[in-house]
């Protein structure tokens, strides 16, 4: 089960950011349990897909990574992949909210099988959640530097940066989610 490696894989995360002295591993292990009751509670409620789970499941374990794997004088999501483009910190949001927006739709799926577009439905949903609750944990990020003493959250350039990234992730899915479903044939009418 998915939420077993999430487990795993997050405990080895923690204990590495622990034992390399990082000091906000704390907050680190809250996000994560609160992410795995979130989503343990929604799967058990509506049936999440393999696919948003293990997407949710890369995103936990990519986020615990990002903040705790110390690489050079920072983190992980610190480090540009293409320089002064994207940053592994994009990338994780790009990813992350992506898959969030999904399971929010996977969430209202049957109650939006009635719209008269289910596509589109699709589509503005996943879009409008990814974006939404990316824009809830940047929120959160400035909150926590005004609580913690250091973070590594970064300032204006990160938001604006992990905006962007959520919208672009969240869009994505929204594509191919839409793709992926059938179309509704045309009813009545003269062509």
């Amino acid at each position: 089960m998915p939420v077993t490696l999430l487990v795993v894989g997050g405990s080895l995360g923690l204990g590495v950011g622990a034992a390399t002295g990082a000091t906000d591993w704390p907050v680190y292990a809250a996000v994560l349990l609160t992410g795995a009751v979130l989503v343990t509670t929604v799967h058990l409620r509506v049936g999440l897909s393999g696919l948003a789970i293990w997407g949710l499941v890369v995103f936990a374990l990519g986020h615990v990574a990002g903040g705790m794997v110390p690489v050079g004088d920072g983190v992980l999501y610190e480090q540009w992949l293409l320089d002064r483009i994207v940053r592994y910190d994009n990338l994780q949001h790009a990813w992350g909210f992506g898959f969030v927006g999904r399971a929010v739709w996977e969430g209202l799926r049957a109650q939006l099988a009635k719209a008269p577009d289910p596509r589109l439905a699709a589509a503005v949903v996943i879009v409008s959640a990814g974006c939404g609750l990316g824009a809830v944990n940047e929120v959160v990020e400035y909150l926590l530097t005004k609580i913690l003493s250091e973070t590594n959250v970064g300032g204006y350039e990160n938001t604006a940066r992990d905006l962007v990234a959520n919208l672009v992730g969240a869009t994505t899915a929204a594509i191919l989610t839409a793709r992926a479903l059938p179309r509704r044939p045309r009813t009545g009418g003269v062509g």
